[in-house]
């Protein structure tokens, strides 16, 4: 592929990221699940368009890869935020936000770096690794009742008599 195509498939490719992204929020809206589901559903999402672009042998197929795996990263993102401000009392949801912003900002920093490392031992191997940690999630143990609480769920049990 030559530089010319190469960039304009790549910018292809970014552009279904974001139209991907935006779709998932609309979806999220809708479908009012629970964070913990949306994380789960959003993570085997991910993991399958992951998956996909190892096996893409054309700029359609990328694109298509490179959509799916962004619209189930888009159902985690704000889940993942959800899911941690309601793990905590009110007066903490603050420096939690700001905890889960870094995070995720440190994600998208150390991200590519260990992805261009390990591409050089083989190109398919970052899609690889993220689409089998994105299926670890998909598939993690459910959580303790107690974790997985809400903020008025713990008020009403805090406020039940013994």
């Amino acid at each position: 592929m030559s530089p010319a195509d190469a960039a304009q498939t790549a910018g292809i490719a970014l552009t279904m990221v974001g139209f991907a992204l935006i779709c998932s929020q609309l979806v999220v809206r809708r479908l009012e699940w629970p964070p913990l589901q949306l994380i789960r559903a959003g993570a085997l999402v991910a993991s399958v368009g992951f998956a996909g672009s190892i096996l893409a042998n054309s700029a359609w197929g990328l694109w298509l890869c490179f959509f799916v795996s962004a619209g189930g990263m888009g159902l985690i993102f704000p889940s993942f935020a959800a899911l941690a401000a309601n793990a905590v009392d009110a007066s903490e949801q603050g420096a939690t936000a700001g905890s889960i912003g870094a995070a995720q900002g440190f994600g998208v920093v150390i991200g590519p770096l260990a992805a261009t490392l390990i591409y050089d031992l083989d190109p398919r191997l970052p899609y690889l690794v993220a689409a089998s940690l994105l299926l670890l999630v998909a598939l993690w143990p459910k959580p303790p009742a107690a974790l997985s609480l809400t903020e008025s769920d713990r008020a009403t049990a805090q406020s039940a008599p013994d």
